[in-house]
């Protein structure tokens, strides 16, 4: 017996309903008309199986400095670069999967998972010390920390006694 995908009308109906959602908040949209995509793939400007994405990213801001948080699944960090260039920092990377025809056990009847590209840039604000930053990947979680300047303490004012000659 071999193996079919079962056509679900419910999916079809559904499935083109999020794309005009996805498409209706500015997403990219890389189905030609008239074929299929799948809703959970990372969105891409490529092609359906390579292509740039625009990876999400988390800003966190704390007393001392600014983080940056961004899932990076199955990367190393050779495979991921943080660059500073004129006070606009760019993360990028490069997920390379090795398509396989078949596994040890016998044939691969289907692959999803993807190769990709990401980048993003951010400009930095002033109060930055960018002779700091720097970047940690750990299980899966890229983290950019982008330290403060130390701020000058503020000086209160002085109130100065008036006095009579």
């Amino acid at each position: 017996m071999a193996l079919t995908l079962f056509n679900d009308p419910f999916m079809n109906e559904m499935e083109r309903t999020m794309n005009r959602m996805m498409t209706g908040f500015g997403m990219p949209s890389t189905r030609p008309t008239g074929t299929t995509m799948d809703i959970f793939r990372p969105f891409t400007t490529g092609t359906a199986t390579t292509g740039t994405v625009s990876m999400p990213m988390d800003i966190i801001e704390t007393p001392t400095n600014y983080e940056l948080h961004a899932d990076t699944p199955g990367m190393m960090p050779e495979d991921v670069k943080v660059e500073l260039h004129e006070g606009v920092l760019t993360v990028s990377g490069n997920r390379q999967m090795a398509r396989q025809d078949k596994d040890p056990q016998g044939k691969v009847w289907r692959s999803e998972r993807s190769s990709y590209n990401f980048a993003r840039s951010f400009t930095l604000p002033e109060n930055v010390n960018t002779d700091n930053i720097c970047a940690t990947i750990d299980k899966g979680v890229l983290k950019v920390c982008i330290p403060k300047k130390e701020t000058e303490p503020k000086v209160e004012p002085k109130r100065i006694t008036v006095t009579g000659a």
